[in-house]
């Protein structure tokens, strides 16, 4: 039952909503953006990494912080 309000939905509306329509309206979507500079993904993939890099730094110190810690609490 519901799949024949689903056909005679889209028969009214008079669009497909398959496969290559999503497609094509995913192209058309991308065609109209505002894509960014080379120097803008320069930048910002910069500002990218070192923001990992410290994150990996802040998390390596305070897991080597506490793996110290832990071994003299426990021992």
């Amino acid at each position: 039952m519901a799949k024949r309000s689903v056909r005679a939905a889209r028969a009214r509306s008079g669009r497909s909503f398959g496969p290559w329509r999503f497609a094509k309206d995913t192209l058309a979507e991308l065609r109209r953006s505002t894509w960014p500079t080379r120097q803008e993904t320069v930048r910002l993939t910069v500002i990218v990494v070192g923001v990992c890099i410290a994150l990996a730094a802040f998390l390596g110190l305070f897991d080597y912080g506490l793996t110290k810690l832990s071994a003299v609490v426990f021992r």
